[in-house]
């Protein structure tokens, strides 16, 4: 076989491979070689044997690997050169398929008996074997053509199941006891099989696999030569793409050029300019098309390799079962095989039989806590949802409500429907200790304690279950907790909808001890005499109307209404508007803080520049109060630091720029400020507290009151 190494992208390393497959190439067919240069990319003189004569059709061949140095007397060596094309037209001829076997280096059967340690199980037999088996070397002849040419081999080497070795760089990877391999070790330590002869004692050619087989492995290890070639394709194009954009950047500027140096003159129709256009827009798509990636994969060459084997069948025994295992050496490599486990997967060493004959590890192996049966994680115990104990699938029983397998003792027939249900999912009678299933189970609407059919009783006032029962006293029948009354007159038990509420203090009553109000003619429990405050008319709770100050009870012929807020007042508590005589509340009457004046609302005004609230004769002059526009004529300069308000944080950053006059009323005090640009600052206060602080245009009216 021959061994070509992987391309790489830099053109040095091209002709550096190159040059090594060259040699390799001629010198493997029994050529003589003659290093004429001992550069990397040196010539080489070649003398061929006879057989590679006829191929090349002359003697000698003068190889070169540069371009620079190709002469009339040299053979260029390059990826789509003649020379090279000839070289893989021969090794397409005489390397198609070979079929050899790996030597014998590891003997001994000490190891394959050492290789497993049962720990709940006996070796009951064991029968040792020789095999070969076989694995494939597919080599994959790739080709990448864009603007240039690219060319490969790509080895893949797969085993008789189809599963992919992988492949080491260095020989010394390739260790004892692993089944990555070499390629040109294996290759190299391969021997011819021994021909096998026929009847009449002549040799005949190898025994092949079917070829149904052949074809299977064959597209198996395409697969991963397509994944191959995509990944380099990804680096490929990423090369291509710059030289693409250079050429059709030079091929627009030059058609742009040719373009604007037609006059409009010399095309009024604009034809010549289409022509250009269209002949760019082709060629652009030629340079698109010559620069697109295209991949080929062909099958160059396959080998069989047949490895020796030695196979050790070992039956396990635990008493009652019996299992059989393979232990397989590689006789080449030394690689053991053992058996892996069933759960996991992972090749195992000290091995344990489950109860249902599945070989697992030590992880994997799993006790039932009520039979002490080994088993493994994948034929499972399952946790009961009453106790947690883990238990296999002979000592649980499956629960019908949430699909769990309890214990036995925690699992039990349910006396309604008869399914076996495990006790998480049933739950006592409160009222006669019966263990029925949750689903049959109703909840009582007054504890919520759990009933069963029998010993819960729907109310029919509220249609919910119920063991706390009364009787109605009137009808005659049994309501739920929820739904009797007690009347607050005599006691008695009543039912829904047979008692009426006194307005007066929200209490149930019976028919019994409800009265007719003389006033309203309604029905109620207490009659207040004396009720009105006016008049000593009767009342209940449903005519008297107290009074919004004292609390007294008014008929409806003396109610009076607060003109602002609405409210029932008493004779004694009105108080009238002293501007509209509007009658008030205590609540609602305010007293002007200019003039003392007793107001309401709608008599009231806002000052627009303090933003507090007078009557409406203490704001009349431009939508000023008094206050605000005598500020500037009557306030009196003062020290802010000795004022109430200076320990407001706003007071701290102003006062000192500032020069103060102060001027109030019974409520309000006004400090207008003045710095030396004439900027005005107001600071509205009610005690110690600041309400605002306002500057700017706000003041112009304050301005304009001023006096010269």
């Amino acid at each position: 076989m021959i061994k070509i190494q992987r391309m790489t992208q830099n053109q040095t390393e091209k002709s550096t491979h190159l040059r090594d497959f060259a040699l390799e190439f001629f010198e493997s067919f029994g050529a003589h070689t003659n290093r004429l240069d001992q550069r990397q990319q040196g010539a080489v003189l070649v003398e061929l044997p006879d057989a590679l004569k006829s191929h090349f059709g002359k003697p000698t061949l003068h190889l070169v690997f540069q371009n620079a140095e190709m002469t009339s007397d040299t053979d260029l060596v390059a990826y789509g050169s003649r020379i090279f094309d000839q070289m893989m037209a021969y090794l397409d001829r005489q390397g198609a398929l070979t079929v050899q076997e790996l030597p014998v280096r590891h003997n001994g059967a000490d190891e394959l008996l050492r290789a497993l340690h049962p720990r709940n199980a006996a070796i009951a037999g064991l029968q040792l074997s020789e095999q070969k088996r076989q694995i494939f070397v597919f080599n994959w002849h790739i080709t990448y053509r864009a603007d240039d040419k690219r060319e490969e081999l790509f080895t893949v080497v797969v085993d008789e199941h189809g599963n992919r070795i992988s492949l080491v760089e260095e020989a010394d990877a390739m260790i004892a006891g692993s089944d990555a391999v070499h390629l040109p070790t294996i290759m190299a330590d391969a021997v011819p099989t021994p021909p096998e002869k026929n009847e009449e004692g002549q040799p005949v050619p190898p025994r092949l696999p079917p070829m149904t087989q052949l074809i299977r492995l064959a597209e198996n290890a395409r697969k991963y030569a397509l994944y191959h070639a995509d990944v380099r394709c990804v680096s490929y194009e990423a090369e291509i793409l710059p030289r693409l954009h250079k050429v059709l950047a030079r091929l627009t500027n030059y058609y742009q050029q040719q373009i604007e140096e037609v006059y409009d003159a010399h095309d009024p129709s604009g034809e010549k300019r289409q022509v250009l256009e269209e002949d760019l827009q082709r060629k652009l798509a030629e340079e698109v098309e010559n620069h697109r990636l295209r991949v080929q994969v062909r099958l160059f060459s396959y080998a069989l390799l047949y490895v020796p084997v030695a196979n050790a069948q070992i039956r396990l025994s635990d008493g009652k079962q019996t299992v059989s295992v393979d232990v397989t050496r590689n006789r080449y490599t030394g690689a053991l095989r053992r058996p892996s486990c069933y759960s996991c997967a992972t090749p195992i060493t000290e091995l344990m039989l489950c109860r249902n004959g599945h070989v697992i590890c030590g992880e994997c192996s799993v006790k039932c806590q009520h039979c002490e049966e080994i088993l493994c994680e994948t034929c499972g115990l399952h946790s009961c949802p009453d106790c947690g104990r883990l238990n296999c699938e002979t000592c649980s029983r499956y629960c019908w409500s949430c699909g769990e397998r309890a214990c036995a003792e925690h699992s039990s027939r349910c006396p309604v429907c008869e399914d076996e249900i495990c006790h998480a999912c049933q739950s006592f009678c409160a009222e006669c200790g019966e263990r029925l299933c949750r689903s049959h189970l109703r909840v009582d609407g007054v504890s919520g304690d759990l009933l069963c059919a029998r010993c819960a009783v729907r109310c029919p006032g509220c249609n919910s279950y119920s063991r706390e029962m009364e009787t109605c006293a009137v009808s005659g029948q049994r309501f739920c907790a929820n739904c009797i009354i007690h009347c607050a007159g005599c006691g008695k038990t009543l039912g829904p909808n047979l008692s009426a509420l006194d307005p007066a203090d929200g209490r149930p009553y019976c028919a019994d001890c409800l009265h007719v109000c003389p006033t309203c003619g309604a029905e109620t429990a207490v009659v207040i005499e004396p009720g009105c405050l006016a008049c000593g008319r009767s009342l209940c709770g449903h005519c008297a109307i107290p009074c919004v100050t004292c609390g007294g009870l008014l008929c409806a012929e003396h109610d009076h209404r607060c003109f602002d807020c609405d409210r029932s007042i008493c004779a004694d508590h009105q108080i009238f508007c002293q501007i509209g005589e509007e009658v008030l509340c205590a609540e609602c009457a305010e007293s002007c803080a200019i003039c003392g004046t007793i107001h309401c609302k709608q008599h009231s005004a806002t000052c627009e520049i303090c933003l507090q609230r007078y009557c409406g004769d203490c704001v009349r002059r431009q939508g000023m109060c008094d206050t605000c526009a005598e500020v500037t004529k009557r306030g009196v300069g003062v020290a802010m630091p000795e004022q109430p308000v200076f320990a407001d944080p706003r007071i701290e950053t102003i006062w000192n720029k500032h020069t103060w006059v102060a001027h109030g009323n019974e409520r309000y005090t006004l400090y207008l400020g003045v710095d030396a640009w004439m900027r005005y600052v107001l600071v509205v206060a009610e005690g110690e507290k600041v309400l605002h602080v306002r500057r700017g245009q706000v003041l112009s009216k304050l301005l304009l009151m001023k006096s010269p």
